[in-house]
């Protein structure tokens, strides 16, 4: 009975360390001013530092069951600008951002909001994650700063409201599957002054992340020697580029210059504008070959007539007998005018 005893307080013991281990987006600073709890958040649940369990949970989005934009300031901000998120395990500020065992990474995202206060996709605009040469994780840096995470706002995305989701994967648990922890929230901001040719390329989530991913699955307790962040690539402001249909290659004008110059390069024989149609119809047969025609297989008399045969316009050629017949005799006259001379000596 004494041990069973000493099991059930070891429990409570683990349940009590783990419920002070856990985190939340506190508050931000905007232009170097500290704002109040959570305003501009999304509201917080009753267990607002309680962790997110399953890639595919609804809660993953914002850790709340309020997602309408009605209930949550907005907050202005300057496409450009670095701003700050706080994690904090209390509601306090004094109280370390997360415990120091949860190794893992810390992440932003960034989202156009709907009308009714929805996310539209998002793209990832931070990342940090284990650094192998110092072997510290996120979580170590956050721990350093009292909680604070800078966040750059790229300077090139559309004006208009949008939700940050800021987040930290816990790993200490994550050699199971399923058992990564999430601790992410929404900041609600409306950004403006950017040049809006960003196009970066959404994702979905839930629908981001896998259970097997190597960033979500992973054993800290295996000596590992580096990590792979989960999710997308980050968007930099310029790092992805429209294309414009009127430049180099894309345009009409690239189009024309290119076909002037197969005209250009068509006028081998002395046949006028039979040589404008023939290496258009020599270059649709390469196309549908897959390879070039070998040019000892096929004379040119009988590409010649292929090219008649295929086109309308090479009906109305003159009947006359093609320049190679003619080309031919030409050759043997002058071998026979060389014999004879050879005789006369």
């Amino acid at each position: 009975m004494a041990g069973f005893h000493i099991k059930q307080i070891v429990l409570l013991l683990l349940l009590v360390c783990c419920a002070h281990a856990h985190t939340h987006i506190r508050n931000l600073i905007i232009d170097g001013k500290t704002l109040e709890r959570g305003k501009c958040i999304r509201p917080y649940e009753s267990n607002f530092n309680f962790p997110v369990k399953g890639v595919d949970n609804e809660q993953i989005v914002c850790r709340t069951t309020s997602m309408s934009a009605s209930s949550t300031d907005m907050c202005d901000v300057k496409a450009g600008s670095t701003m700050t998120i706080e994690f904090h395990e209390e509601e306090d500020s004094g109280s370390r951002a997360i415990e120091g065992k949860h190794y893992g990474p810390c992440i932003a995202y960034l989202s156009k909001m709907t009308s009714d206060g929805q996310p539209s996709g998002w793209f990832k605009i931070f990342e940090q994650g284990y650094d192998s040469s110092s072997k510290k994780w996120c979580i170590d840096t956050l721990n350093a700063n009292d909680g604070k995470l800078d966040i750059e706002i790229p300077g090139d995305i559309e004006d208009g409201d949008y939700l940050l989701r800021g987040e930290i994967i816990a790993l200490h648990l994550a050699e199971k599957k399923g058992g990564a922890e999430f601790y992410n929230n929404c900041v609600q901001l409306t950004i403006s002054g950017g040049s809006g040719t960003a196009t970066p390329e959404l994702v979905q989530i839930p629908g981001v992340y896998a259970e097997d991913d190597p960033g979500i699955y992973f054993n800290l307790y295996d000596g590992y020697k580096s990590y792979s962040i989960p999710g997308p690539k980050v968007y930099k402001a310029g790092s992805v580029a429209a294309v414009n249909p009127k430049a180099p290659g894309n345009g009409d004008t690239e189009s024309s210059s290119s076909a002037g110059g197969e005209d250009d390069n068509g006028g081998e024989d002395d046949n006028g504008g039979e040589d404008d149609k023939e290496p258009t119809t020599s270059s649709s047969s390469r196309k549908g070959n897959g390879s070039p025609p070998d040019d000892d297989a096929n004379p040119s008399p009988t590409d010649d007539d292929d090219s008649k045969s295929s086109s309308p316009a090479a009906s109305t050629k003159p009947t006359s007998s093609p320049k190679p017949p003619c080309t031919r005799p030409r050759r043997r006259r002058r071998n026979v005018d060389a014999r004879r001379r050879i005789a006369e000596l």
